[in-house]
């Protein structure tokens, strides 16, 4: 592979895999600070990568395991003053060294690995392990527990190729319920779409994105869950596919998140609730779309303006008949 290709690669692999071990899985104390949070993932992503090399070919079991040990407890000592319990608890190393792994071996850059990534969805196919809650595993043998529990299930498949298979099923089965959903949704953002006429916004500003903040529901908590629902005619600004999320960096203020763009079966395209804020490059947290609005005064029915910048960002300003 091109090395360029290989390190661009490598580099969302690591966003995804330390996204993904620690997203909400209780990692750091309540005390820890957001500096204290970026250097443990930035030490987190080098440890990645540098135990990642040592599976150019087949690594033993045994090996496997000493691995995680050592990303858990090497993490935890130098981490301590920031972590849940001063510890980088075993279940969180593994999710986040087992699904590094699996992204470099799909794209054929490593050996297939021993093992797969543990998390809520793959335990529960594992009928000896539904007490289990992989983020509170803090013993290999317990975590052992769960590898020969998944072998058992697997038979003679390979690990890695089973949890790819739960998966794609699981991806197949996500999209039939929305697409039982999707007459709802797209009556909700027709019904919202509504706005100024795109074209004369257009003439006045050049090619823009022209959207309305809509409330589809509630967070668990009782808060308002906001979304943009992106009027027709300026939705080619926006990458987008039918039933695909499809990434975009942009400024919301002077903060860079990305967001996820979506588009429903009759064409209506729109901005989903949950943002990931970025710095250098990287994501570093989790988002709510109505908190990034309201930093620029935007609430509830609002209009926003979306533009592309030189460098592939979007920007999004309030829309007013003021906006140049």
């Amino acid at each position: 592979m091109d090395p360029q290709k290989d390190k661009f690669l490598k580099n969302e692999f690591l966003t995804m895999s330390v996204f993904g071990g620690l997203g909400r899985s209780g990692t750091y104390s309540k005390s820890a600070t957001e500096e204290a949070r970026k250097n443990f993932r930035n030490d987190l992503r080098d440890k990645l990568d540098e135990i990642s090399r040592e599976y150019q070919s087949m690594v033993t079991e045994e090996e496997h395991l000493s691995n995680i040990r050592r990303l858990s407890d090497e993490l935890s000592s130098q981490f301590s003053h920031c972590l849940k319990n001063g510890r980088f608890r075993i279940g969180i190393a593994q999710k986040a060294l087992n699904l590094y792994l699996k992204y470099l071996w799909c794209v054929n850059l490593i050996a297939p690995p021993p093992h797969c990534p543990f998390d809520s969805i793959v335990i529960s196919h594992l009928p000896d392990c539904k007490d289990l809650n992989w983020t509170s595993i803090d013993n290999i043998e317990v975590y052992s527990r769960l590898v020969k529990a998944a072998r058992r299930v697997a038979k003679d498949k390979p690990l890695p190729e089973w949890e790819l298979e739960i998966w794609l099923n699981g991806v197949q089965s996500e999209r039939g319920r929305k697409g039982l959903r999707k007459s709802r949704t797209e009556k909700r953002h027709k019904e919202t779409s509504l706005g100024p006429s795109q074209s004369d916004i257009e003439e006045k500003i050049g090619a823009v994105a022209i959207g309305t903040i809509v409330r589809p529901g509630f967070y668990a908590t009782g808060r308002d869950r906001y979304e943009i629902s992106i009027h027709k005619k300026g939705s080619n600004l926006l990458p987008h596919e039918k039933y695909i999320r499809n990434p975009i960096n942009i400024y919301i203020g002077n903060t860079l998140y990305e967001a996820g763009v979506h588009e429903t079966g009759a064409g209506v395209v729109w901005i989903s609730s949950v943002l990931y804020k970025k710095e250098e490059g990287r994501i570093v947290m989790g988002a709510r779309l109505i908190d990034a609005l309201a930093q620029i005064g935007l609430r509830w029915k609002d209009k926003v303006i979306i533009k592309k910048n030189e460098d592939g960002t979007f920007l999004l300003e309030p829309y007013n008949d003021d906006t140049t």
